[in-house]
């Protein structure tokens, strides 16, 4: 859940200028306790930072402020980084403009200590040297399938039309929470005007994030994350990435548009949400406006087809829940390459074929499952394709061709890091080519298009059907499939367990990854791997249940029993079927039964049997892939009353997990129109007021109709009473509004302004938009008077002071901060102070740089019933004539702000 920083305490400041030199400790020294030898500050009761760059603050109430500086610039992608600990759940982070900041907060009984957490980004552990997924051994080749060719016109080959290209740049427009204007630029591919096409659907492309800025010349100028680019910096044009995609899908016939968001990119950072919401008002921008174009073009607004990538993946779900029937264009469909979900979104009766590379190091937990996932559930009567396509040997960023290494014209890089010669590394036989990986693009992005605008022979590729396209090669492809009309049956929710046979135990168990051993987690013990499918134990997003089926002798079997018949006169039966990596690829049978006792066991069909997906250290995924029967012989089997599915072993042991059983329909179902409403909530702040325990209600409203009973989720976090709440929120049909209850706690001393999160996740019935709000308790006691005495001109080999008196009464430690910033004349540098200075306050990577880009500066505390706080920095005597050096500061009192020039004249 993501959260704003957090208010810090309003404190009145004023200011002493003193030009006398003290010594003191490097870091900051209490009056009236001991040494620096004595008291080094420790991140988990001071909130200054250790070595390691961690801090933890306590904001009262039972909460935490974490976060921890990278010494260095975060890497610039789609993944966000992330704070995790065992048994500890976070409100969603946050990145501080520094660029290298990582914030969440935490409810706790105590302070999490550092060493006990680590921040996450792309399954590497920032925190810690080394890069985790790459370690170990080498790639195990799997087995290949056995596949047959589609029996219809390859998708990824050319079509018969020619070509046009155009481009346009409207109007920037303003976006909440953004600074700067965003662009509307759009790159057209579509058939030339002659060509006879009839109607064309409209499809639109939308990069993810990605670095904004680059120097044509190569040469690096500084002026990291400055926006709008400046001068001779260039903008990236990540948009033009999807050209060869555009391409080929106007030679079949359709126009196309990719828009450019380098401004949301740029500014996203400070967004609870990361730009998925700005994202989408950007496509409903551009559709907007097409609607005048589209005689012009002749383009078929009913027909428009939404293209994602990364986070703009995330962003296209949202335009697709937000648009509404009755607006002049209709989403046809969506295709979702490599995307985020950090909202467990999905697009309910909007068709969706999510494309996950298994060798993606950005968004590495592949999170997009969860857009199939989420749908399964969600929406009374959808009848939308929920699709995933697991495609193996591929990354994050070679889907875009400006993020791509040879062939961008800006600086871009594999996102799978590591050894080159393990698994998914660069030379591992099983990657593909950046060509060969845009030649799967190519197939399954034409494909799902051609699907969701009629053309229903291309379901094969998208359900878990063995089947392959000449264009793609030898590579691999899986894929599964929910809704499109299935009759599904569920573990735990309309199926229960059989009896089991042989020496086997199939049980139901909780989509959960824990280390824990608690046999109530499908994932138990399961550090090392992705588990898609299963929310990690820190996560409060609900779970599903799953049948997991373990087996020590062939013969053995267990499976579901069906609370309602199946009708599988269809003959196609699938099971989403999870393989434990941890044993070989089993020879399993199914087993269908009905109510009068009648059964038959049937093999899978060639290709679909549980495959063993490529073992990667600290990688490899536990994905369902369709295991499908055709029960065309099923001799003695009433199909249109199967109560029962049990899985038959073959092998002497193994494991599985089950996600689902379902009977497929012979032809995808027609397209629905209509859309679920929407609950939004939003921030409430309130005055703290006094006298104890107090009640308040953050409203949530809801746009469109509820016309059955729904639900939703409702997680709190921040607040001391119940701390972490996780409410069952019950909608009747009808309601337009309601509010989720919080209490606080009241008092009359000084403190912070309390904070509690809270975050939406639908159950059914209805979706969430806005998911993210807040209540925040304005402390309204009486602040202390800061005082701060700076040190405005000092000599060589003497140091900056900055002394900070409070007077008044307060519950809470107060911070102060120093900054260094870049300001006129010659700037301090890194080498203008001690090295050991440097290593703990700042980066020590370009020494010679000015201080304010090594990101230095000084921190301290000063707890209740201390009342100063002295600050410094050295400054090195270095015997050489250079004139006066200039440092100028940003110092931070509570959320008081002063800027500080401070004169360094040489020693004399």
């Amino acid at each position: 859940m993501q959260q704003p920083r957090p208010r810090a305490p309003r404190v009145r400041l004023t200011v002493v200028t003193l030009t006398v030199c003290a010594t003191t400790a490097l870091t900051a020294t209490l009056a009236g306790s001991p040494g620096p030898a004595d008291a080094a500050p420790q991140a988990v009761t001071t909130g200054a930072p250790d070595d390691a760059g961690w801090r933890v603050v306590d904001v009262g109430n039972g909460s935490y402020q974490v976060s921890w500086t990278s010494p260095r610039d975060l890497p610039v992608g789609s993944d966000r980084p992330t704070i995790t600990g065992e048994g500890l759940s976070f409100g969603a982070p946050t990145i501080a403009a520094d660029g290298r900041t990582v914030t969440a907060v935490v409810t706790s009984d105590s302070a999490p200590l550092p060493s006990e957490l680590d921040v996450v980004l792309s399954g590497d552990r920032l925190d810690e040297p080394g890069f985790d997924p790459a370690a170990g051994t080498a790639p195990v080749d799997p087995p290949r399938r056995i596949t047959t060719e589609l029996d219809a016109r390859d998708p990824g080959a050319r079509g018969p039309y020619e070509t046009v290209i155009s481009d346009y740049d409207w109007e920037r427009i303003e976006l909440p929470g953004m600074r700067e204007p965003i662009e509307m630029v759009g790159h057209v591919v579509e058939p030339a005007p002659g060509e006879d096409t009839g109607p064309r659907p409209l499809v639109l492309f939308m990069h993810g994030r990605h670095s904004v800025c680059y120097y044509p010349d190569g040469v690096d100028r500084g002026g990291d994350g400055e926006w709008p680019c400046q001068a001779p910096a260039a903008e990236i044009p990540s948009h033009l990435g999807y050209h060869y995609l555009q391409r080929l899908l106007a030679s079949h016939g359709y126009a196309t548009v990719s828009v450019r968001v380098n401004g949301i990119n740029a500014q996203d950072w400070k967004l609870p949400d990361g730009g998925a919401d700005a994202r989408a008002a950007i496509v409903q921008e551009h559709l907007d406006r097409w609607v005048d174009l589209a005689a012009e073009h002749q383009v078929d607004l009913d027909q428009v087809v939404l293209v994602g990538h990364s986070r703009g993946g995330e962003g296209v779900d949202r335009a697709s829940i937000q648009i509404r029937p009755s607006a002049p264009y209709r989403i046809a469909g969506q295709v979702l390459l490599a995307p985020t979900d950090f909202a467990w979104h999905t697009a309910p009766y909007v068709p969706t074929v999510t494309v996950l590379p298994y060798c993606d190091g950005d968004v590495y937990d592949l999170q997009g499952q969860r857009f199939t996932d989420v749908g399964r559930d969600l929406a009374p009567g959808d009848k939308s394709l929920k699709s995933s396509v697991l495609a193996m040997g591929t990354n994050h960023n070679f889907f875009n061709t400006e993020w791509t290494p040879s062939i961008a014209v800006a600086p871009s890089w594999d996102d799978w890091g590591g050894d080159p010669d393990e698994a998914c590394g660069r030379r591992d036989p099983g990657r593909l080519l950046p060509s060969e990986q845009r030649d799967v693009g190519k197939a399954y992005v034409a494909g799902a298009v051609h699907l969701f605008t009629g053309d229903a022979e291309y379901a094969p590729l998208y359900d878990g059907s063995p089947v392959t396209v000449p264009s793609i090669g030898d590579a691999d492809v899986l894929s599964h499939a929910i809704g499109g009309g299935r009759a599904i049956r569920r573990p735990g929710s309309d199926a229960q367990p059989t009896i089991v046979t042989g020496h086997a135990d199939a049980r139901l168990c909780a989509g959960i990854a824990s280390s824990s051993g608690s046999f109530a987690f499908c994932g138990r013990r399961v550090d090392d791997l992705v588990t898609p499918h299963w929310v990690s134990g820190g996560e409060q997003a609900p779970s599903r249940r799953f049948l997991e089926f373990s087996w020590q002798e062939a013969g053995a079997s267990g499976g579901l029993r069906f609370s309602a018949p199946l009708d599988l006169t269809t003959d196609r039966l699938e099971l989403r079927t999870i393989l434990d990596p941890a044993y070989d690829a089993p020879d399993l049978q199914v087993r269908i039964s009905d109510s009068a006792g009648g059964s038959a066991v049937l093999d899978p069909v060639p290709g679909t049997e549980p495959p063993a997906l490529p073992v990667v250290p600290w990688a490899t995924k536990l994905w369902a892939s369709a295991v499908v029967v055709d029960a065309s012989d099923a001799t003695g089997v009433d199909l249109t009353d199967v109560t029962a599915v049990e899985l038959v072993t073959e092998t002497a042991e193994g494991r599985i997990w089950l996600a689902d059983v379902a009977a497929a329909p012979t032809t995808p179902a027609s397209q629905q129109t209509q859309r679920l409403a929407q609950v939004r909530i939003g921030t409430v702040e309130v005055d703290e007021g006094s006298g104890g325990v107090k009640l308040a209600r953050v409203p949530f409203t809801i746009v469109g109709e509820v016309t059955r009973p729904s639900r939703f989720v409702a997680f709190t976090a921040g607040q001391e009473r119940g701390q972490v709440q996780r409410l069952v929120i019950d909608v009747a049909p009808g309601q337009r509004t309601g509010s989720i209850p919080v209490e606080y706690e009241a008092d009359d001393v000084f403190g912070y302004d309390q904070q509690t999160q809270i975050a939406l996740w639908p159950l059914y019935g209805v979706v969430t938009d806005d998911y993210l709000g807040e209540l925040v308790v304005l402390d309204d006691d009486p602040p202390p008077t800061v005082d701060v005495a700076v040190t405005r001109t000092v000599r060589e080999g003497q140091r900056i002071e900055f002394k900070v008196t409070v007077d008044g009464e307060r519950a809470i430690d107060l911070y102060a901060w120093g900054q260094a910033v870049r300001g006129r004349g010659e700037n301090l540098r890194g080498t203008d102070v001690p090295a050991a200075w440097l290593e703990h306050h700042g980066d020590t990577s370009h020494p010679r740089r000015p201080l304010w880009r090594s990101h230095a500066g000084v921190f301290g505390e000063i707890p209740p019933g201390r009342e100063t706080l002295t600050l410094s920095i050295p400054v090195r005597r270095d015997h050489v004539r250079e004139g006066t050096e200039f440092l100028y500061v940003r110092f931070e009192v509570g959320d008081e702000r002063a800027r500080y020039r401070i004169r360094v004249r040489d020693a004399g």
